[in-house]
């Protein structure tokens, strides 16, 4: 299900120069201001659309009748959002070393090379005790946030997206903590992430839980003992993810690296 928000603007009519003038700003104001007059924030779209009902149906740990607290919700995006500018000066460029083709997804080889890559079944942002062991391996090589960025395969996902920088300790009761906006970005059985922290050494991606679901973990050789030792799997595990992981990935046993 894909939720679509649209603006229209209606009774905008031109009788003189001056009017004309007023109606061009007005027009330049779509879409940077709320309904109420006030700056419209990067992460409106999300409160707007995500509180309604129906998507509640995707959540297990917002119950329907507590569904929709628009203040829970602002309040914890304001804590952990990610702004356009700092992601861009900052942030993109290390995502950039991390991942290629992008805009492709899966099945396309997604770490660049001289990343270990190892997969896991996934379909979910983070269940709990993964992020756990994820945070383990943050802290051993001293990691301070946990960047987030929703893929949307070259602009062309069309619902609100995320784009959140969490400390790298955060709890799992602050991480699921925001309403209907932790429940939509840990939940949301159609929607890919880029996981990464700010060193660049390591990087997880997380396919949608349709076609390939999948978490893949990449990670360079020098951090490659923290992160294979926390992430083995099992014998029956590498088996079954090497019946759905893409040829581009050539899946490897951990003893035959």
């Amino acid at each position: 299900m894909v939720w679509q928000r649209q603006t229209e603007v209606r009774g905008l009519r031109v009788v003189s120069s001056e009017q004309t003038r007023i109606s061009f700003i007005r027009l330049k104001r779509i879409g940077t201001e709320s309904i109420t007059g006030e700056p419209m924030k990067e992460y409106s779209a999300i409160l707007d659309v995500f509180s309604r009902e129906g998507y509640e149906m995707y959540s297990s740990i917002v119950s329907a009748a507590q569904w929709g607290n628009r203040q829970i919700a602002e309040n914890y995006l304001e804590r952990y959002w990610l702004s356009f500018a700092e992601y861009q000066h900052t942030w993109k460029q290390v995502q950039d070393r991390v991942f290629i083709n992008q805009e492709a997804g899966l099945p396309a080889m997604i770490f660049s090379p001289g990343y270990e890559v190892q997969a896991s079944p996934g379909g979910c942002l983070f269940v709990q005790e993964e992020l756990a062991r994820l945070q383990e391996c943050t802290q051993a090589i001293s990691e301070k946030f946990l960047f987030v960025i929703e893929n949307t395969f070259g602009e062309r996902v069309k619902e609100p997206i995320f784009r959140m920088k969490f400390p790298a300790g955060i709890c799992w009761d602050e991480l699921t903590g925001g309403n209907f906006a932790s429940s939509i970005l840990l939940e949301m059985p159609h929607k890919e992430y880029f996981v990464f922290g700010e060193s660049g050494t390591w990087g997880k991606y997380v396919a949608n839980d349709y076609e390939f679901p999948l978490d893949i973990l990449g990670f360079k050789p020098e951090v490659a003992t923290v992160f294979g030792n926390r992430f083995k799997l099992s014998e029956a595990e590498e088996h079954e993810i090497a019946q759905v992981l893409p040829p581009a990935y050539s899946y490897r046993a951990p003893h035959e690296r």
